[in-house]
């Protein structure tokens, strides 16, 4: 394996994990059901279909210590991917040989547990390895010919945004790799999707053009403002109709109070897997609408190579594209209720809460302020958020935040600094939402203190 640009703990520890459960001719797995977690559990699925383990594969929306036991009981190995970081204790009290390949921040260590998450090597979790590239890392460690499962770890690489700034660490290793190897290709980044134009500009959400995603008469009029033929693809366009449509769009963008920072987010360098015919977009896209539609299978035997289940992917990621427009249409008209450090709205589809949230944030809200989706189950509050690379440089930790803030009225939290969760007893939200407008203000101000007192 490649590996002189990470550090060689790194690697031997993955070989360790590759040992470990090449020992067992059956294998529990558990990991996420977003895009990263689909990517995750489609490269452990073909590396041990390959490896001829017997395996039994189970997403989640989350890891408590009741799916920790039920999942772990009479599991002779138990490998979880994207999620377990905080529960090393709870894994321990197992019979079963774990291996965790995650990427969020752990909480502490395990002399017991075969613990391969980035963080605990100096490389950020958050920017620079998800857990598709972290199982990805650990394919390869099970055999090297696993480099065309590499599609795959970038479609969770782009899932969890990992690519805003440019890849990093393992992503970038595995990037360096799969252009080496001729199996993916750069291709320049731009604020026009790719594909058909009228369609993806219609149907597609990024970016999100109000009076032009989820209206094709929209669609069409920006198509025709710009001299552009109504069946045009992008690669067809010419560099003066490219130029002129980006500029449109950007004019849309800009007044509808999107940054230039937000738009420069957008353009990002494209990820093209000749031998699937896409874009790390849209596998990730296909991955995704599985994971939200709550039908994860697809999503693993699409990444098993099954053309049928390529079908149903793309026929739910339809249905996913129309739920996220409706809901960003909804809140473009009802707006976001705005606090000191953060702006929230009612979400009435839990699992496009985070979806809408960076959406809101990059395109029509107030990007200098984290959004926070609050949405109902019961007797229980869920809550989504996402903030910038900006803010996080401002001092914004939504992780700790929501962590503090839930625990505070009786709930927990935690996540990533730029992505979190919490879930809340009914009724708390609005103490809950004042805490966290505090905590942010706080957070914003101890970073703030010391370039005050530095000049």
């Amino acid at each position: 394996m490649e590996g002189e640009s990470l550090p060689k703990p790194f690697l031997s520890l993955l070989s360790q994990a590759a040992d470990e459960v090449s020992r067992h001719d059956e294998v529990r797995v558990l990991t996420h059901y977003d895009a990263d977690g689909i990517s995750s559990a489609g490269i452990l699925a073909n590396v041990m279909v390959r490896k001829g383990i017997r395996f039994q594969l189970t997403l989640s929306k989350s890891l408590d210590e009741e799916t920790i036991e039920r999942v772990g009981r009479g599991a002779k190995c138990l490998v979880l991917a994207d999620m377990g970081a905080s529960f090393l204790p709870q894994l321990e009290a197992l019979e079963a040989k774990v291996v965790v390949l995650d990427h969020h921040a752990p909480t502490g260590t395990s002399d017991k547990v075969i613990h391969v998450n980035p963080h605990l090597f100096g490389i950020d979790g958050m920017t620079s390895g998800c857990a598709g590239a972290v199982c990805m890392m650990f394919a390869l460690a099970m055999d090297e010919r696993n480099w065309d499962l590499l599609p795959i770890a970038f479609a969770g690489i782009v899932g969890d945004r990992q690519h805003i700034r440019g890849l990093s660490g393992i992503n970038r290793h595995l990037l360096e790799g799969g252009l080496s190897r001729r199996i993916l290709q750069l291709r320049a980044g731009s604020l026009l999707p790719e594909g058909r134009l009228a369609d993806e500009l219609a149907e597609g959400f990024e970016p999100y053009l109000v009076g032009v995603s989820g209206d094709m008469q929209g669609a069409m009029s920006l198509l025709k403002e710009a001299g552009v033929p109504e069946d045009a693809s992008l690669v067809q366009l010419g560099e003066t109709e490219r130029r002129k449509l980006s500029s449109l769009v950007a004019l849309r963008l800009l007044g509808q109070g999107c940054t230039t920072s937000a738009m420069e987010e957008q353009i990002t360098d494209r990820y093209y897997f000749p031998g699937w015919g896409m874009t790390a977009d849209d596998l990730a896209q296909l991955l995704n609408a599985c994971g939200r539609s709550d039908r994860e299978g697809v999503g693993v035997a699409l990444a098993l190579g099954d053309a049928k289940a390529m079908k149903a992917a793309e026929a739910l990621r339809k249905e996913y594209r129309r739920a996220v427009l409706s809901g960003m249409q909804a809140i473009s008209t009802e707006g976001v209720s705005k606090m000191e450090n953060l702006q929230w709205f009612v979400s009435t589809n839990p699992s496009l809460s985070g979806v809408l949230c960076g959406l809101t944030m990059q395109f029509i809200g107030d990007c200098g302020k984290p959004t926070i989706a609050i949405s109902y189950h019961g007797d229980k509050v869920r809550v989504s958020s996402r903030a910038s690379f900006r803010l996080l440089e401002k001092g914004v930790d939504l992780s700790s935040g929501l962590r503090e803030a839930a625990s505070e009225v009786g709930g927990q939290g935690g996540g990533h600094a730029v992505a979190s969760g919490a879930t809340l007893p009914k009724g708390t939200e609005q103490r809950f939402l004042a805490r966290l407008d505090a905590i942010l203000g706080r957070q914003k101000a101890a970073k703030a203190a010391p370039m005050a007192s530095a000049t």
